[in-house]
């Protein structure tokens, strides 16, 4: 099955999603470069790279890093971003698709995905990074960051408030019909050994954070079903229903939260 996202599913978020999503936590960014030694020498690829969570967590291990993201306004951010840094590696940008880019083969130290693999063509993007990757090099899915996760009241509420908004007429173009399935019957695993990746075992690192009800709704702006330019119209009453569900949940307004962060790991065969 093909699987295809709407390539603006992100159009208006770069300034929610630099803002409001929780940085990967230092213990998995440390623990990432020991296990690929990233030294300060190598080159980074950072796809689907949103405002630069990974690449910009990472930069002091590398000498040269490729951001990549089909959204204009996310390059845009990155630009200014590394532009601003006192010390920086080399960067290169590139507003494009992951399964259009134009990258030299066996190349890049370490590849990275944060939070976007699920919204890529996986099988064919895993293919790409294998050639782009240098023998041993090393592919790195990020994963966590969400409010929603959690079995508190505030969790619960936040899920029934974005399972509603997101049933609205219309709403549910923005998904591609099957894709629930076909996570379910091709995991991550599997598309990456099929495409001859060698697959190194998850680790999973432990937060523990205080949510105010502005960052959640600012969270929940970062994301490509309840964005600003996906509401529309509905955009405001989404965030008075939100605000009012959560603080019916937490009157006291402290949206504790103990989560977890994870990074599947992946080599290319040397």
């Amino acid at each position: 099955m093909t699987l295809n996202f709407r390539p603006d599913l992100y159009r208006g978020t770069a300034g929610y999603y630099d803002r409001y999503r929780p940085p990967y936590p230092d213990a998995l960014i440390e623990d990432l470069a020991v296990r690929t030694g990233a030294d300060g020498t190598g080159r980074l690829l950072d796809l689907a790279c949103g405002t630069g969570q990974v690449c910009f967590a990472l930069c002091g291990r590398f000498a040269e890093i490729w951001a990549v993201d089909q959204e204009p306004d996310m390059i845009g951010l990155v630009r200014q971003k590394a532009a601003a840094l006192a010390d920086s590696p080399r960067f290169e940008f590139r507003t494009t698709a992951a399964e259009n880019l134009a990258a030299p083969e066996d190349s890049f130290d370490l590849v990275t995905i944060g939070n976007a693999f699920h919204r890529l063509r996986r099988h064919v993007v895993a293919a790409l990074v294998l050639s782009w990757l240098r023998p041993g090099g090393h592919l790195a899915l990020l994963w966590g960051g969400g409010p929603n996760e959690g079995d508190a009241p505030w969790q619960q509420a936040l899920r029934d408030q974005t399972r509603r908004w997101r049933e609205r007429p219309g709403a549910e173009q923005r998904v591609p019909a099957g894709y629930e399935a076909d996570r379910a019957a091709r995991p991550d695993a599997d598309i990456l050994c099929a495409a001859g990746l060698e697959i190194l075992g998850r680790r999973e690192f432990g937060v523990s954070q205080v949510w105010t009800a502005a960052e959640i709704a600012g969270f929940v702006a970062s994301t490509s079903v309840l964005s600003l330019e996906a509401l529309g119209p509905d955009a405001a009453a989404f965030d008075i229903s939100l605000r009012q569900a959560l603080l019916a949940a937490e009157p006291a307004a402290q949206f504790r939260q103990d989560t977890t962060f994870a990074c599947d790991l992946a080599r290319r065969p040397t």
